[in-house]
Protein backbone atom coordinates (compact mmCIF):
# COMPACT_ATOMS: atom_id res chain seq x y z
CA UNK A 1 0.00 0.00 0.00
CA UNK A 2 2.97 2.23 0.78
CA UNK A 3 4.26 1.81 -2.97
CA UNK A 4 1.13 2.71 -3.95
CA UNK A 5 0.31 5.71 -2.28
CA UNK A 6 3.87 7.51 -1.76
CA UNK A 7 6.17 5.84 -4.48
CA UNK A 8 4.03 5.23 -7.69
CA UNK A 9 2.35 8.76 -7.55
CA UNK A 10 5.02 10.55 -10.07
CA UNK A 11 2.88 12.64 -11.48
CA UNK A 12 1.81 15.99 -10.51
CA UNK A 13 -1.64 16.65 -9.59
CA UNK A 14 -4.16 17.25 -12.19
CA UNK A 15 -6.35 20.79 -12.34
CA UNK A 16 -9.41 18.48 -12.58
CA UNK A 17 -7.99 16.66 -9.57
CA UNK A 18 -7.97 19.72 -7.04
CA UNK A 19 -11.23 21.13 -8.48
CA UNK A 20 -12.98 17.87 -7.12
CA UNK A 21 -11.06 18.03 -4.12
CA UNK A 22 -11.83 21.49 -3.48
CA UNK A 23 -15.22 20.79 -4.28
CA UNK A 24 -15.03 18.46 -1.12
CA UNK A 25 -13.68 20.83 1.00
CA UNK A 26 -10.49 19.68 0.56
CA UNK A 27 -7.94 22.47 0.41
CA UNK A 28 -4.84 23.35 2.18
CA UNK A 29 -4.73 25.45 5.42
CA UNK A 30 -2.19 26.64 7.65
CA UNK A 31 -3.26 28.00 11.67
CA UNK A 32 0.56 29.68 11.59
CA UNK A 33 -0.26 31.85 8.69
CA UNK A 34 -3.91 33.18 10.38
CA UNK A 35 -2.24 33.53 13.41
CA UNK A 36 0.38 35.71 12.52
CA UNK A 37 -2.21 38.12 9.93
CA UNK A 38 -3.84 38.49 12.78
CA UNK A 39 -1.03 39.40 15.07
CA UNK A 40 0.61 41.58 12.46
CA UNK A 41 -3.01 43.41 11.51
CA UNK A 42 -3.49 43.79 15.79
CA UNK A 43 -0.10 45.22 15.64
CA UNK A 44 -0.89 47.69 12.94
CA UNK A 45 -4.66 48.98 14.18
CA UNK A 46 -3.17 49.54 17.62
CA UNK A 47 0.22 51.58 15.73
CA UNK A 48 -2.29 53.31 13.92
CA UNK A 49 -4.73 54.30 16.99
CA UNK A 50 -2.56 53.96 19.72
CA UNK A 51 -2.45 58.09 20.53
CA UNK A 52 -6.48 57.60 21.01
CA UNK A 53 -6.23 54.44 22.87
CA UNK A 54 -3.24 55.61 25.20
CA UNK A 55 -5.54 58.63 26.45
CA UNK A 56 -8.30 56.63 26.49
CA UNK A 57 -6.71 54.18 29.08
CA UNK A 58 -4.84 57.19 31.17
CA UNK A 59 -8.27 58.84 31.57
CA UNK A 60 -9.66 55.51 32.42
CA UNK A 61 -7.74 55.06 35.06
CA UNK A 62 -7.50 58.49 36.71
CA UNK A 63 -11.01 58.29 36.69
CA UNK A 64 -11.47 54.29 38.30
CA UNK A 65 -8.93 55.87 40.52
CA UNK A 66 -10.70 59.27 41.51
CA UNK A 67 -14.21 57.50 41.24
CA UNK A 68 -13.31 54.29 42.93
CA UNK A 69 -16.24 54.84 45.63
CA UNK A 70 -18.72 55.97 42.93
CA UNK A 71 -18.51 53.06 39.75
CA UNK A 72 -21.94 54.18 38.58
CA UNK A 73 -20.69 58.40 38.23
CA UNK A 74 -21.01 60.06 35.18
CA UNK A 75 -17.50 60.73 34.78
CA UNK A 76 -15.99 56.88 35.38
CA UNK A 77 -19.24 55.62 32.89
CA UNK A 78 -18.01 58.36 30.48
CA UNK A 79 -14.89 57.04 30.03
CA UNK A 80 -15.19 53.57 30.30
CA UNK A 81 -17.32 54.22 27.13
CA UNK A 82 -14.34 56.41 25.75
CA UNK A 83 -12.30 53.09 26.40
CA UNK A 84 -14.13 50.92 24.43
CA UNK A 85 -14.69 53.07 21.79
CA UNK A 86 -11.33 53.17 21.43
CA UNK A 87 -10.81 49.76 21.77
CA UNK A 88 -13.65 49.03 19.33
CA UNK A 89 -11.22 49.55 15.89
CA UNK A 90 -9.03 46.79 17.25
CA UNK A 91 -11.58 44.38 18.31
CA UNK A 92 -12.85 45.03 14.82
CA UNK A 93 -9.85 44.53 13.07
CA UNK A 94 -8.91 41.46 14.45
CA UNK A 95 -12.24 39.88 13.68
CA UNK A 96 -12.08 40.89 9.80
CA UNK A 97 -8.69 39.21 10.01
CA UNK A 98 -9.71 35.76 11.43
CA UNK A 99 -12.14 35.86 8.94
CA UNK A 100 -9.91 36.87 5.82
CA UNK A 101 -6.85 35.42 6.97
CA UNK A 102 -7.44 31.45 6.06
CA UNK A 103 -8.83 32.83 2.62
CA UNK A 104 -5.12 33.84 1.12
CA UNK A 105 -4.04 30.55 1.15
CA UNK A 106 -6.74 28.72 -0.63
CA UNK A 107 -9.33 31.15 -1.37
CA UNK A 108 -13.36 31.21 -0.62
CA UNK A 109 -14.43 27.58 -0.90
CA UNK A 110 -18.09 26.31 0.34
CA UNK A 111 -18.44 22.79 0.30
CA UNK A 112 -21.65 21.89 2.66
CA UNK A 113 -21.35 18.16 2.43
CA UNK A 114 -18.24 18.79 4.31
CA UNK A 115 -19.58 19.59 7.56
CA UNK A 116 -21.80 16.16 7.79
CA UNK A 117 -20.91 13.85 10.97
CA UNK A 118 -17.87 11.31 9.91
CA UNK A 119 -18.14 8.46 12.32
CA UNK A 120 -14.93 7.38 11.10
CA UNK A 121 -13.23 10.48 13.00
CA UNK A 122 -13.73 8.55 15.86
CA UNK A 123 -11.62 6.01 14.94
CA UNK A 124 -9.27 5.34 18.64
CA UNK A 125 -6.39 4.09 15.79
CA UNK A 126 -6.22 6.93 13.63
CA UNK A 127 -5.39 8.75 16.81
CA UNK A 128 -2.42 5.84 17.45
CA UNK A 129 -1.64 6.31 13.33
CA UNK A 130 -1.25 10.18 13.45
CA UNK A 131 1.81 9.43 15.99
CA UNK A 132 3.91 8.19 12.95
CA UNK A 133 2.70 10.70 10.38
CA UNK A 134 5.09 12.86 8.71
CA UNK A 135 2.64 16.08 9.77
CA UNK A 136 2.97 15.10 13.59
CA UNK A 137 6.81 15.45 13.95
CA UNK A 138 6.67 18.44 11.58
CA UNK A 139 4.40 20.02 14.12
CA UNK A 140 6.49 19.26 16.84
CA UNK A 141 9.44 20.48 15.47
CA UNK A 142 8.09 23.75 14.47
CA UNK A 143 6.06 24.31 17.72
CA UNK A 144 10.04 24.17 18.95
CA UNK A 145 11.15 26.25 16.37
CA UNK A 146 8.70 28.47 17.24
CA UNK A 147 8.86 28.63 20.81
CA UNK A 148 12.93 29.27 20.37
CA UNK A 149 12.24 31.94 18.26
CA UNK A 150 9.78 34.22 20.29
CA UNK A 151 12.55 33.23 23.29
CA UNK A 152 15.26 35.07 21.31
CA UNK A 153 12.59 38.09 20.47
CA UNK A 154 11.36 38.35 23.87
CA UNK A 155 14.88 38.06 25.45
CA UNK A 156 16.06 40.50 22.51
CA UNK A 157 13.64 43.24 23.90
CA UNK A 158 13.96 42.99 27.90
CA UNK A 159 17.67 42.86 27.34
CA UNK A 160 17.35 46.53 25.56
CA UNK A 161 15.05 47.89 27.67
CA UNK A 162 16.04 46.55 30.86
CA UNK A 163 18.21 49.50 32.06
CA UNK A 164 15.28 52.02 31.70
CA UNK A 165 12.78 50.07 33.56
CA UNK A 166 14.10 51.79 36.68
CA UNK A 167 13.22 55.20 35.27
CA UNK A 168 10.11 54.10 34.43
CA UNK A 169 8.69 52.86 38.16
CA UNK A 170 9.71 55.72 39.50
CA UNK A 171 8.01 58.05 36.99
CA UNK A 172 3.80 59.11 36.81
CA UNK A 173 1.27 57.66 34.95
CA UNK A 174 1.13 59.73 32.37
CA UNK A 175 4.72 59.33 31.55
CA UNK A 176 4.99 55.36 32.22
CA UNK A 177 1.83 54.55 30.89
CA UNK A 178 2.98 55.46 26.88
CA UNK A 179 6.45 54.21 27.83
CA UNK A 180 5.04 51.00 28.87
CA UNK A 181 2.70 50.52 25.93
CA UNK A 182 5.97 51.01 23.17
CA UNK A 183 7.52 48.96 25.18
CA UNK A 184 5.44 46.01 24.67
CA UNK A 185 4.51 47.01 21.29
CA UNK A 186 8.36 46.37 20.70
CA UNK A 187 8.23 43.38 21.99
CA UNK A 188 4.89 42.33 20.09
CA UNK A 189 6.53 43.56 16.76
CA UNK A 190 9.73 41.57 17.40
CA UNK A 191 7.59 38.50 18.33
CA UNK A 192 5.48 38.80 15.12
CA UNK A 193 8.88 39.53 13.05
CA UNK A 194 10.17 36.02 14.52
CA UNK A 195 6.45 34.46 13.78
CA UNK A 196 6.72 35.37 10.31
CA UNK A 197 9.47 32.46 9.68
CA UNK A 198 7.15 29.91 11.13
CA UNK A 199 4.14 31.03 9.18
CA UNK A 200 6.15 31.05 6.28
CA UNK A 201 7.43 27.28 6.84
CA UNK A 202 4.27 26.04 7.90
CA UNK A 203 2.27 27.28 5.11
CA UNK A 204 4.79 26.04 2.69
CA UNK A 205 4.65 22.72 4.13
CA UNK A 206 0.77 22.64 3.95
CA UNK A 207 0.97 23.28 0.14
CA UNK A 208 3.52 21.14 -0.66
CA UNK A 209 1.81 18.04 1.58
CA UNK A 210 -1.65 18.86 -0.04
CA UNK A 211 -0.42 18.66 -3.56
CA UNK A 212 1.34 15.13 -2.79
CA UNK A 213 -1.28 14.50 -1.16
CA UNK A 214 -3.03 14.48 -4.56
CA UNK A 215 -0.47 13.09 -6.74
CA UNK A 216 -1.52 11.00 -9.74
CA UNK A 217 -0.14 7.59 -10.73
CA UNK A 218 0.68 7.56 -14.34
CA UNK A 219 -1.85 4.88 -14.86
CA UNK A 220 -4.32 7.53 -13.08
CA UNK A 221 -3.11 10.40 -15.55
CA UNK A 222 -3.80 8.12 -18.68
CA UNK A 223 -7.10 7.02 -17.40
CA UNK A 224 -8.00 11.03 -16.54
CA UNK A 225 -7.32 11.84 -20.59
CA UNK A 226 -9.61 9.12 -21.82
CA UNK A 227 -11.84 10.11 -19.70
CA UNK A 228 -11.73 13.53 -20.91
CA UNK A 229 -11.70 12.82 -24.73
CA UNK A 230 -14.65 10.15 -24.45
CA UNK A 231 -14.65 6.31 -24.20
CA UNK A 232 -13.69 4.68 -27.47
CA UNK A 233 -17.35 3.22 -27.84
CA UNK A 234 -18.67 6.93 -27.45
CA UNK A 235 -16.08 7.94 -30.04
CA UNK A 236 -17.15 5.03 -32.52
CA UNK A 237 -20.49 6.32 -32.55
CA UNK A 238 -19.67 9.64 -33.21
CA UNK A 239 -18.18 8.62 -35.99
CA UNK A 240 -21.14 6.56 -37.12
CA UNK A 241 -23.36 9.34 -37.09
CA UNK A 242 -21.35 12.04 -38.39
CA UNK A 243 -20.95 9.11 -41.50
CA UNK A 244 -24.89 8.83 -41.63
CA UNK A 245 -25.69 12.34 -41.68
CA UNK A 246 -23.22 12.94 -44.06
CA UNK A 247 -24.33 10.34 -46.73
CA UNK A 248 -27.90 12.02 -45.58
CA UNK A 249 -26.77 15.33 -46.64
CA UNK A 250 -25.34 13.73 -49.82
CA UNK A 251 -28.45 12.48 -50.90
CA UNK A 252 -30.55 15.52 -50.21
CA UNK A 253 -28.58 16.93 -52.36
CA UNK A 254 -28.46 14.51 -54.94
Amino acid sequence: MADETDLSRTEPASAQRLQAARRAGDVPRSAEMTAWLVLLTALGVLGWSAPDLTQALQSLAASALRHAAQPSSPVFIESVRAALWAVLPVLAAIFIAMLVAPLLLSGWVFAPHATQADFSRANPFKSVGRLFAADFWFDGGLALVKLALAGIAVAWVLIGSWPGLDTLAASGVSIALPELTRWVGNGLVALAAALAVTAALDAGWRWWRYLRRHAMTWQAVLAEAREAEGSPEMRAQMQGRQQQMGRHIDEVIG
